[in-house]
């Protein structure tokens, strides 16, 4: 604790630009970007985080004062930092929600969306059962664990006196924002395609026994055959959704790497 609380304005610097980034990590982390969390609490726990892995550094970056403008340029380039790193933890997770939309959209559910404050739009009952249904096993799987020691390795891999991020990074970032739709869609292929089959199966009723209210036994069926088939496949899903969390683990640190 020596190191920081002294009347040295050179460590007070360096835990000013570690906190400047965590707060813009914070700020997009799914646990704490919910309108009903105070921004008091993540601002203290973005100050508590800082100070540990200020405290945990083994060398810290010499840093010599300077002018005011130099100062905020430094500070922005560390909070767009943190924001890039926060972003890439909410497109994780969104790609859960859009791939439970899917399956809303094809079963009929689409009527059912609720407000969600944190997107500031309507989310699908699906979509919003398999985004929490991640952030509980992404719990499960200690991935926050991993995702605090993500936050430290980052200042390893882009030091605190690093440029801003170059051309390749962006457009990398950008390839892996169109693959989300990608990736949604193959989580949920296999109840698409079956409730596909459903669709081409009641079109042919229709056809065939016109006497039969195709719309209205269509509708509760493909319902329930969603929930039964999400229930049958999330056994698998655990297995798929373990791997795709430690890609995109790997993504994070490959965008560390690469700024």
């Amino acid at each position: 604790m020596e190191g920081l609380f002294p009347l040295n304005l050179d460590n007070w610097l360096v835990y000013l630009l570690i906190w400047a980034r965590l707060m813009g990590i914070v700020y997009l982390f799914p646990y704490f970007s919910y309108q009903g969390i105070p921004f008091t609490l993540r601002l203290y726990l973005s100050l508590v985080i800082a100070l540990l892995i200020f405290l945990s550094m083994e060398t810290r970056p010499e840093l010599e004062l300077r002018v005011p403008f130099e100062m905020v340029l430094l500070l922005g380039k560390e909070v767009l930092i943190g924001l890039a790193l926060g972003y890439l933890v909410v497109l994780m997770f969104s790609v859960f929600l859009n791939a439970g939309q899917m399956v809303d959209m094809k079963a009929g559910l689409m009527l059912s969306g609720v407000f969600e404050p944190q997107y500031g739009s309507q989310i699908t009952f699906m979509g919003q059962f398999y985004y929490l249904l991640a952030l509980v096993f992404f719990l499960t799987l200690n991935g926050h664990h991993y995702f605090l020691h993500a936050m430290a390795e980052s200042y390893v891999m882009i030091p605190l006196d690093a440029a801003f991020m170059g051309t390749h990074t962006a457009l990398g970032v950008g390839r892996l924002f169109a693959n989300m739709f990608y990736l949604s869609f193959q989580m949920v292929a296999p109840i698409i395609v079956i409730l596909m089959l459903m669709d081409i199966a009641l079109g042919l009723i229709a056809k065939t026994v016109p006497q039969v209210h195709v719309f209205i036994l269509g509708l509760p069926l493909k319902i329930a055959m969603s929930m039964l088939l999400f229930a049958i496949l999330l056994p698998v899903f655990g297995s798929i959704w373990d791997g795709y969390l430690d890609q995109f683990l790997r993504h994070i640190f490959v965008f560390m790497q690469g700024w």
